[in-house]
């Protein structure tokens, strides 16, 4: 190696340094809590729904440099859509200097997400449609969510259901920047799904696990075991939105099944 060539790499690696010192510093000396307005309106342009933070913003540097975001809320026409205790965001340290916040990873806890459905059809996640309106880019190496509840009410038939106890780990999730309406086009992951228990009127489930992929338009949901009825079922789903309209192929089996169990 040229004389020449190693004091470009040490001017190269000092400046890089020298870079990492300054975002440092800037974090350290900074008080968090003054991102916040930047963050509730940045993530709201990005939802399309309104983002508040009500709890304080912490900053951490282990593992790697991180925001802590608590009793966060998306809402909708005033009502909470999603709520999670805590969210944790993995930020690249060069983006601060741009004064931007760049995402790595993200791990939210204990989230509650409620979906309802209005009498006239509508549901309360609904924004009005925008003719050419895009979603996002999302790039994460990381997602993850612990002790996630799902609640679902469709007022029109009285009908809903619970889940609660979930863990969702996506590994790379991708979102390409497009159509919203083609936003599963756009989408590709690998992850795995568990949730302890699940409740509806007429029939109570447990031990949901799924292991999934999905890359341009289909997801394949490559594993899918669940106890219901007595019985622990396993199968798979692909689900196929490439084309102008979805397509399903659902194959699930239920050795033993306990038809007893199905009229209770």
């Amino acid at each position: 190696m040229s004389k020449s060539l190693k004091i470009f790499l040490l001017a190269a690696s000092g400046f890089v340094a020298l870079l990492i010192f300054i975002a440092v510093a800037l974090v350290v000396f900074t008080d968090a809590n003054a991102y916040k307005p930047r963050l509730e309106a940045t993530a709201s342009a990005a939802f399309g729904m309104e983002v508040r933070i009500d709890g304080r913003l912490g900053i951490g540097f282990s593992p790697g440099l991180h925001l802590t975001l608590r009793d966060v809320h998306i809402l909708n026409r005033g009502a909470d859509i999603i709520t999670t205790k805590e969210a944790r965001i993995e930020v690249d340290l060069l983006s601060l200097l741009r004064k931007e916040i760049h995402a790595r990873n993200i791990a939210l806890k204990q989230p509650i997400i409620s979906i309802e459905r209005d009498n006239d059809g509508t549901f309360n996640f609904k924004i009005p449609d925008s003719t050419g309106a895009t979603s996002p880019a999302l790039d994460l190496t990381k997602l993850s969510i612990s002790d996630a509840s799902f609640l679902y009410a469709d007022k029109q038939s009285g009908e809903g259901f619970e889940v609660e106890d979930c863990s969702l780990v996506l590994f790379r999730p991708h979102l390409s920047s497009g159509l919203s309406r083609g936003i599963m086009k756009n989408l590709s992951f690998t992850g795995t799904l568990a949730c302890g228990e699940i409740r509806a009127k007429r029939f109570a489930a447990s031990d949901l696990k799924i292991a999934a992929e999905g890359s341009d338009g289909v997801i394949d949901f490559k594993t899918v075991t669940m106890s219901f009825f007595g019985t622990q079922g396993s199968g798979n789903i692909l689900a196929d939105f490439s084309g102008a309209t979805p397509a399903y192929i659902i194959r699930y089996s239920m050795p033993e099944f306990q038809i007893k169990e199905a009229f209770k």
